[in-house]
């Protein structure tokens, strides 16, 4: 009960502040938003830097959480620096693959990896790199991008969550953009471990935590794929 409600508070808390949702201000970021090359090369003709601030987000934060593919290319040609983070509204920051990833942009972030977008970063040691914010999704698509181009299925974030404890939780708390309860990560578990079936959980708190909420949301085909 305790996780419950504790759960359900900062549920409420986020769903209160507004998680993510913001609007372009500036002609550049608006411009990105909605996918409008000529009106970004004309701002950038007119010497508006690819990366110019105004804007709590850039124009390649913006085009790449509406997967507006041409405005992504452009400004990644025209100088844009593809790692260049941004204020996700919780507290943290986020890289534009971060941002394409919450709003599930599985082009964006194909593109912007190949482009050499850091699959395995993050703002700080309490924030969640690209693979555990994927690894909270009901579809896999993304999250076998990261793997493919690099990320680390091993990797540890606050109090020792992993992808793999991140998925079999059924994503209880996905972050910003995302809601608290959505449905067992079956296909995201089994992606994990295909990958590398030596993948396992730490009896650890996050195990722990893990294992409770597979349990109470029912999602026993996860608790089959851990041998739970």
């Amino acid at each position: 009960m305790h996780r419950f409600m504790l759960l359900l508070g900062l549920g409420t808390a986020l769903i209160a502040s507004g998680g993510c949702r913001e609007e372009p201000t500036t002609p550049l970021t608006q411009a990105a938003a909605r996918n409008d090359v000529a009106a970004i090369r004309r701002l950038l003709d007119d010497g508006h830097k690819a990366d110019e601030g105004g804007d709590s987000w850039t124009a390649l934060i913006w085009a790449s959480r509406t997967g507006s593919i041409e405005a992504i290319k452009l400004l990644l040609d025209s100088g844009a620096d593809v790692n260049l983070p941004g204020p996700t509204g919780d507290n943290w920051d986020a890289t534009p693959l971060q941002h394409a990833i919450l709003q599930r942009q599985a082009a964006a972030v194909r593109l912007l990896l190949d482009r050499g977008a850091d699959p395995n970063r993050s703002a700080g040691p309490e924030t969640l790199t690209p693979l555990l914010l994927a690894a909270g999704d009901t579809d896999p698509t993304i999250l076998t991008l990261l793997l493919a181009h690099g990320a680390d299925p091993t990797v540890e974030g606050e109090n020792g969550v992993t992808p793999l404890s991140r998925a079999v939780s059924a994503g209880t708390l996905n972050g910003p953009d995302r809601p608290m309860f959505g449905g067992c990560r079956v296909e995201t578990v089994r992606a994990l471990i295909a990958h590398d079936p030596s993948l396992r959980l730490k009896r650890n708190s996050a195990w722990n935590n893990a294992i409770w909420w597979a349990r109470f949301q029912r999602c026993e085909d996860v608790l089959r794929l851990i041998g739970e």
